[in-house]
């Protein structure tokens, strides 16, 4: 089981490097904010190292590219905090279209990358 997880993380690393290679940063991100408990749906443009305030969390975004060979594929360095914490839940790597290695998922909410502009 723990070869299998590396393997799938050095995959990860190797697709992601193989992405970055070929592409343009942007300033802004554009993020789906889904409520599990409502099933409402919230999208917000986040701006580089701005912080967003939704509800009880903090996000920021630091870096969104573009696939210069598929300008439908972007991927985005997200930060998101818990303000009643003051922790870090996730900081990493989303991707547009990769979502099963890529979803921020918390017990309310799920975070999806729409687009860098």
């Amino acid at each position: 089981m723990e070869i299998v997880l590396k393997i799938i993380i050095i995959n990860t690393i190797f697709i992601f490097f193989t992405y970055l290679a070929t592409a343009d940063s942007h300033k802004k991100t554009i993020i789906k904010i889904i409520d599990k408990i409502s099933g409402k749906y919230y999208i917000h443009e986040i701006s580089k190292d701005k912080i967003l305030i939704f509800r009880n969390l903090d996000i920021s975004a630091s870096q969104c590219v573009i696939d210069t060979e598929d300008n439908n594929n972007y991927a985005s360095y997200i930060r998101l905090k818990e303000r009643s914490k003051d922790k870090y839940i996730f900081k990493g790597w989303i991707l547009s279209k990769n979502l099963s290695l890529s979803q921020v998922s918390h017990p309310v909410y799920t975070i999806k990358l729409l687009e860098c502009l």
